[in-house]
């Protein structure tokens, strides 16, 4: 017992003496506590940089930042500027003041563990969260022009919007009014106010897309379908929708009576704080769906469509009595409808000559004959017409024809634009480069913004109104053709009209291919198919008489509405020798080696497809030009091996598509790379991009290609590469070539790597 209490005893007063020493050492070592905290926070410095990088990153990638790592940097803030070389108090007299260093050393010596914890949390710091996609709050508000007939219906379509009383609300007028810009600037004045936490738009159009209808909601709510069944997706929007959270859903363009069970939309029944806003050209769809009030969008009146063509013409009141005068006919020609003020006011903007404004004038009074065209519509197309004909660029009058092969209402990528105008011959057959092309087309597309016949929807997408859709292919006279073959009247035409030049072709799989085409004229022709109900993931076969009568395509675009459709090329695509672009997208086309003799191919885009190989014969393609693999699983072997051989490859798309078999990243020197391991780009400003941060992908770049990298690249971002330099300048760049073109350099797990450049033996 004794020995127990002597043990017990010395325990405590060890535990005493080293409690006393640890305090006693805030007195005595108080500038060493100071220094070693110094110290630490220089490695918490870098930290907080290292975090505040990925921060960074993590917003250009439109991720929401976790409100943890916030408020890491917020402490790592305070803790670096803790000021520990104050003199304050330090002395009374000669003789240290214990008590102030006994309180200042603890505190300095709390702020050194604090550091330590934090350094440990940033290493694991979780940093963006997938961010929701922005709803109305995107849109512009530049070409909303407040006129009194417009601030009238307004506040109309607010008060009903605000009233919690009515579920959907309808606003009904004739097309081109300006229905969808009023409704949108309705929805951003009601998330300004947080009178709705979400207001969503999603264009419905004649011919609705039940899947784009639910993504178009599903993703400014951050909802995923992930693998969810068809079935289940509208159970799972509905849920969404119905959780109490006030949102506001825009249905624009709607033309029928729609199913809102099978989107998933709630009836007024059990909406729960989900309310709708309709926007038609026909008041039976307001009655049909039982809208609680329709408010009707007139026309404007003359003074406020004089106003607004002086806007868009750029007229002042220092412009000559004569153009005003000429002006004021013209504006009354396009019949007080706005967007045909629009367009005719932009195509006259900056012109002075008389001539050209009596041209305009003559164009529009003239009589036109108009067949199956009734007369509403015929002065809008008139306007537009004149529009098109006014335009001075080739080249954009070309684009604008091409535009309207896209669905009604498409967000049509702007890239996928480019590729097929390149193929279609619009540039002619000698362009240049692939970027001087891409630069040609990007200037023609920015001719019809400013002429208000193509919309801006972001900087990745366009799109065109329908009513200038519909005038754009009345223009063509019937040269281009929209086929939808759910429309067995559409099918029927199509078996007598043979001189259609651009074709867009949809339905269900076996209508599409089963059909056989007979054009020598046509050029472009985009497929796009929706699965049968009878289907189940049986091989496709395109039959051999699908491109006997259609020699003179350039242009092939066949798109899956479905994932993975297993779909195998007839040997008949050889007839096309005319081919320049061929674009696949979502389909499994197990064996391409049949495309290596398709001599005239420039662009082969293999978007998300399946293929078994990367075959040889693509090297043998002397004018490929531009090839696209994002996504696209290759089963057997390494692509870049074939690619080394492209020998007039100038653009390469390589992203989230690496295999087993990718045991080192070879190809030439190119004018645009984006070699991407898991599809980290959205800027496609940027050309030259390498990005390999899969722990499997260490040894893919060879020292060589590694240095080209480097030199040329605008973003690189590498992990764990085993390249034994201890610095990049001037190891791997010289000192005088430098990296000019960089703009993000992002290194992770290099533990050789000493520092970015060295000068020490350099007097530059």
């Amino acid at each position: 017992m004794a020995s127990f209490l002597i043990d017990y005893a010395k325990q405590n007063m060890e535990k005493l003496i080293n409690e006393g020493l640890k305090e006693f050492r805030y007195i005595c070592c108080f500038t060493c506590i100071a220094k070693e905290l110094e110290e630490e926070k220089v490695w918490l410095e870098a930290e907080r940089t290292a975090v505040g990088q990925r921060v960074k990153v993590a917003k250009r990638r439109g991720e929401d930042v976790e409100a943890n790592a916030l408020f890491w940097e917020e402490e790592a803030d305070k803790l670096i500027q803790e000021d520990t070389k104050t003199k304050q108090k330090y002395f009374i007299g000669l003789f240290p003041n214990c008590i102030w260093r006994y309180r200042r050393g603890k505190e300095l010596a709390n702020k050194k563990d604090q550091i330590k914890k934090l350094m440990e949390i940033g290493k694991e710091l979780a940093i963006g969260l997938p961010a929701p996609l922005p709803d109305v709050e995107r849109y512009s508000s530049r070409h909303y022009i407040s006129f009194k007939s417009r601030e009238c219906k307004f506040k109309e379509l607010l008060d009903a919007l605000e009233d919690d009383n009515n579920y959907i609300i309808g606003l009904q007028g004739m097309g081109g009014t300006g229905k969808t810009t009023l409704a949108k600037e309705v929805g951003k004045k009601l998330k300004q106010s947080t009178q709705f936490t979400s207001i969503i738009d999603t264009t419905v159009s004649f011919s609705p897309d039940i899947k784009k209808i639910q993504d178009d909601i599903a993703g400014p709510l951050g909802l995923k379908f992930d693998d969810c069944s068809e079935s289940d997706r509208p159970k799972k929007l509905w849920k969404r929708l119905t959780n109490g959270e006030k949102i506001l859903l825009i249905l624009d363009d709607v033309w029928g009576d729609i199913d809102f069970e099978e989107i998933g939309i709630p009836y007024i029944d059990n909406h729960k704080g989900c309310r709708v806003l309709v926007t038609t050209r026909n008041v039976l769809v307001c009655n049909k769906l039982g809208c609680s009030k329709t408010i009707k969008l007139e026309l404007l009146s003359e003074d406020e469509a004089w106003e607004m063509f002086k806007w868009y013409a750029g007229l002042t009141e220092i412009s000559t009595k004569s153009l005003l005068d000429k002006g004021h006919k013209i504006a009354n020609e396009c019949k007080r409808l706005p967007i045909a003020i629009a367009v005719i006011a932009s195509s006259l903007r900056g012109e002075q000559r008389q001539d050209e404004w009596n041209a305009a004038l003559k164009s529009l009074q003239k009589h036109m004959s108009m067949h199956g065209v009734d007369d509403e519509l015929a002065k809008i197309y008139k306007c537009l017409k004149f529009s098109y004909d006014n335009m001075k660029n080739e080249k954009a009058k070309s684009l604008f024809l091409l535009c309207s092969v896209f669905r009604e209402d498409e967000d049509i990528l702007i890239h996928r634009l480019v590729r097929l105008a390149i193929g279609g011959g619009i540039l002619g057959e000698d362009y240049g480069s692939y970027e001087d092309a891409r630069s040609q087309v990007v200037i023609a597309k920015n001719k019809l913004f400013d002429s208000c016949l193509l919309l801006e929807v972001d900087h990745w997408t366009l799109k065109m109104h329908d009513l200038v859709r519909d005038a754009a292919q009345w223009i063509a006279n019937k040269e281009i053709q929209t086929i939808n073959l759910y429309d067995k009247n559409q099918k029927a035409m199509l078996e007598l009209e043979k001189n259609f030049k651009f074709l867009l072709w949809e339905g269900k799989v076996k209508d599409v291919l089963s059909c056989k085409l007979d054009s020598s004229k046509l050029e472009i022709l985009i497929v796009i198919m929706y699965k049968d109900s009878d289907c189940h993931d049986e091989k496709i076969e395109v039959p051999n008489s699908f491109f006997e009568n259609i020699s003179g395509l350039r242009v092939f675009h066949l798109f899956s509405d479905f994932y993975g459709a297993p779909l195998s090329l007839p040997q008949s695509i050889q007839s096309l020798k005319n081919i320049r672009s061929l674009l696949f997208n979502r389909l499994d086309l197990g064996g391409i080696s049949i495309l290596g003799n398709l001599q005239s191919l420039e662009t082969l885009d293999l978007d998300m497809c399946e293929i078994n190989e990367f075959p040889e014969g693509m090297a043998k393609l002397r004018n490929l030009r531009l090839l696209n693999l994002r996504s696209c699983e290759i089963r057997r072997n390494n692509p870049f091996k074939v690619i080394e051989g492209c020998s007039s490859l100038e653009e390469l798309y390589f992203i989230d598509s690496f295999n087993d078999c990718c045991r080192e990243i070879t190809f030439p020197m190119l004018q645009r790379f984006i070699v991407d391991d898991n599809q980290r780009f959205v800027d496609d400003s940027l050309s030259k991009c390498v990005s390999l941060l899969h722990q499997e992908n260490e040894h893919l770049l060879s020292e060589k290609k590694l240095k080209d990298c480097i030199q040329a690249a605008e973003v690189l971002i590498l992990r764990t590469i085993w390249w034994g330099w201890i610095n990049i300048i001037p190891e791997i760049v010289p000192m005088d070539h430098g990296m000019n073109d960089l703009v993000e350099l992002r290194l992770s797990c290099i533990s050789q790597l000493k520092r970015l450049i060295d000068t020490k033996h350099d007097n530059s």
